[in-house]
């Protein structure tokens, strides 16, 4: 099983990878009935994002320069459950 990873900006529209043109996100495989580790940090306009501790891809988006909120969305077909969801400064 595979899924795809992506951060997009609150219209839906697609936010490039640093480093890369064109495409966003990328295609990870997972392990099926196992637990994983999605996390996004976050610095000032930047975004990092990892899977399991290994980094996949990095993106900027200015959008928003204040605070917002954080929102989760998986596709339709999919079964997705999520668990020790946090958010707050990374020491």
């Amino acid at each position: 099983m595979s899924f795809s990873t992506r951060l997009s900006t609150a219209s839906g529209g697609p936010l490039d990878i640093v480093g890369r043109k064109g495409g966003y996100g990328t295609d990870v495989k997972v392990p099926s009935n196992t637990w994983h580790s999605l996390r996004v940090d976050f610095n000032a306009s930047r975004f990092r994002v990892s899977f399991n501790g290994k980094q996949l891809f990095e993106v900027e988006d200015s959008t928003f320069a204040d605070a917002g909120k954080v929102g989760l969305w998986t596709k339709a077909d999919s079964v997705t459950l999520f668990d020790q969801i946090t958010y707050g400064e990374t020491k």
